[in-house]
């Protein structure tokens, strides 16, 4: 009943936290309150047909990449197989699909194709991002050794593109709007358009895509859950499901301990939580954590489909395409709050075009309103209902006879995500990815009660697979750091 460590929450952050520490030697325990690991991260099964819950692709799994480099650090690596995507993604342009290439030169020279006024600026562009991965690494190197005698230029430049928008930062190459449109269609996968988004949260998942390669892990994100689990069972750790904590013990105001619904309780030297910190705060005895209010990111509505035949019959794309809505990102952002599902942006992501393990599966994925779902159980189901019909209304008007070919639908809405994981709203990305929500900026990982870390999409560095991965490894490094100076 005695642990090192006690994680609380089984998603991507915790789990890479728990799976780092067992490998250091740490004996570690995981408490999930699903019956499932992973929490965004899993799959799920519908009439003998699976589905991936969320992932659609994740960058930085060739090596040099940096989740390439946390997972061979977690022993992840050898238990999982990474498919490289054939293209970065698809996005319908002016009526005609346009391919991204999986390849960083291939994309810039698309680039200077689609905007030849532009070539010089959009070289510079590319340029500048390469100065801003540099100036990370160089950053990271460096904050561990203390405060920057000296800045080198690549660091500066990191540091000023962290104080700025995703817009304000392209607008300094080439001030576009349509270049920017195109080149930011990324936007939506982290939750706010180019004028709120912060630049680190679009260029860091940026370079991994683009630098390193866009994958999918064979199997889907649950294979990615699995294996972390595997890795932590291995080195003597545990992994309990159905398990619910309910409160952090003190002692001599540390964390000492938790304990589960049921009563039981057990004991650990450190604890790392991997809830909100909305709801960590309802599980200490005492109000004492110090969290400053911040704003709560989107949800999303995701519509997942089976179909009875293979894909190619009606010529859906492969991979993933981008279908903008509005004339500005900004505009198509403003119609997915007000559920204009008809026509605002969505993603179609063809997963039996990148897998065999899910021929047929697809999902259109929308960013979503939590506050425009009723909490009333029969008009939420009407509405469901409704939202399900739009969405398949306006798949049947783009590859005409898909409907009759649809054996499985199952609308998962922002509600859906709230009652699996129980973050506030249903937010997939933790606090919202501002420029003044990021970085330095950004929830720490290490609380102010003693013994008392984070780790999840809502600390530092953010949302998303890649954020999450990241924030469990500084927060397994922070810990093991303190415990062995």
């Amino acid at each position: 009943m005695k642990y090192d460590v006690i994680v609380i929450g089984s998603g991507l952050g915790g789990l890479t936290c728990a799976s780092h520490l067992s490998v250091l030697g740490y004996k570690v325990a995981v408490f999930e309150q699903h019956f499932l690991a992973g929490g965004y991260a899993t799959n799920f099964k519908r009439h003998g047909y699976e589905f991936d819950v969320s992932l659609h692709g994740i960058g930085g799994l060739q090596p040099g990449g940096n989740v390439y480099s946390i997972l061979q650090a977690c022993h992840v690596l050898d238990k999982i197989k990474p498919i490289k995507n054939k293209l970065a993604y698809q996005v319908e342009w002016k009526g005609k699909l346009i391919e991204i290439p999986n390849d960083l030169n291939k994309y810039q020279e698309l680039l200077i194709e689609l905007f030849k006024e532009y070539e010089k600026e959009i070289m510079n562009l590319f340029k500048g991002i390469t100065r801003f991965e540099n100036g990370f690494n160089r950053f990271i190197l460096q904050s561990h050794k203390g405060v920057l005698n000296k800045v080198h230029p690549d660091v500066a430049l990191f540091m000023s593109w962290s104080m700025k928008t995703t817009d304000e930062v392209i607008r300094k190459y080439v001030n576009d709007d349509e270049f920017i449109r195109f080149f930011t269609t990324l936007w939506s996968y982290y939750g706010l358009p180019p004028k709120q988004l912060s630049a680190i949260y679009f260029f860091i998942p940026w370079v991994s895509y683009h630098h390193h390669g866009k994958f999918y892990i064979q199997g889907g994100g649950g294979k990615l859950s699995n294996a972390f689990v595997d890795v932590i069972h291995e080195h003597g750790g545990k992994v309990f499901l159905k398990s619910e904590v309910v409160e952090i013990t003190l002692k001599h105001q540390q964390a000492s301990g938790i304990k589960l619904k049921d009563g039981t309780q057990y004991e650990a030297d450190i604890i790392v939580s991997n809830v909100n910190p909305i709801t960590l705060s309802t599980l200490l005895p005492t109000n004492d954590l110090k969290i400053k209010p911040q704003e709560i990111g989107c949800s999303l509505s995701q519509l997942y489909l089976a179909l009875d035949c293979h894909s190619s019959k009606l010529k859906i794309p492969e991979e993933e395409v981008f279908f903008l809505g509005g004339d500005t990102p900004e505009q198509d952002y403003e119609m997915t709050l007000n559920q204009q599902f008809d026509t605002c942006g969505f993603l179609l992501t063809n997963y039996g075009s990148i897998d065999s393990n899910f021929e047929g599966i697809l999902t259109m994925t929308y960013l979503d309103n939590y506050e425009r779902w009723p909490s009333e159980k029969t008009q939420y189901k009407l509405k469901k209902e409704e939202v399900t019909q739009m969405m398949l209304a306006r798949l049947e008007k783009m590859y005409p006879g898909i409907t009759s070919h649809i054996v499985v639908k199952e609308l998962g809405t922002p509600k859906t995500m709230e009652r699996y994981t129980k973050n506030p709203k249903g937010a997939v990305y933790g606090y919202a990815q501002t420029v003044k929500q990021s970085g330095r900026y950004r929830l720490k990982n290490q609380t102010n009660i003693s013994n008392l870390f984070m780790s999840s999409a809502w600390n530092n560095p953010g949302g998303g697979y890649e954020g999450v991965i990241s924030s469990g490894i500084m927060t397994a490094r922070r810990i093991h750091l303190m415990n062995y100076k």
